[in-house]
């Protein structure tokens, strides 16, 4: 072959790994990208769920909040003595009521061998849901 010829071929082998290496990073930045979109679109779908859950997390909390207020009112409180029958009234100004429990001095003896279990710690959370599940239980006045 002359020299010309392998000189062209060797122009046009090149210009080809050139034109392939260009596909190929080409389709390699395509899959890339579209992998990042599918990511994305992960994300804001679990994003999108978790938006929900705490709005929905929101009304229960307001809805709590609205039956804990309500069960302070005065007027609940007189409805629920009458309705269950007991006897209580409002203290008079000069009534002093002592309640029964343990005497002070109890926490200033001196510790014996005795270990007493731990108090296991209770969720403020679910006695809140308790009394409202409780409160729509009870028949309307």
């Amino acid at each position: 072959m002359s020299p010309l010829i392998e000189r062209e071929t060797l122009v046009y082998k090149r210009i080809l790994t050139l034109l392939i290496m260009v596909a190929a990073v080409t389709v390699g930045g395509c899959l890339g990208l579209l992998w990042l979109r599918q990511k994305i679109e992960l994300t804001a779908q679990a994003t999108r769920l978790l938006e929900t859950d705490i709005v929905k997390e929101e009304r229960r909390l307001r809805y709590l909040d609205t039956k804990i207020a309500e069960v302070h009112q005065p007027l609940y409180l007189e409805r629920q003595i009458q309705r269950l029958g007991l006897r209580l009234h409002p203290p008079a100004g000069d009534q002093v009521v002592y309640l029964q429990g343990r005497r002070p001095a109890d926490r200033a003896l001196a510790r014996t061998g005795e270990v007493k279990p731990p108090r296991r710690e209770r969720d403020p959370f679910r006695h809140s849901i308790d009394l409202a599940v409780m409160d729509a239980l009870l028949p309307v006045d």
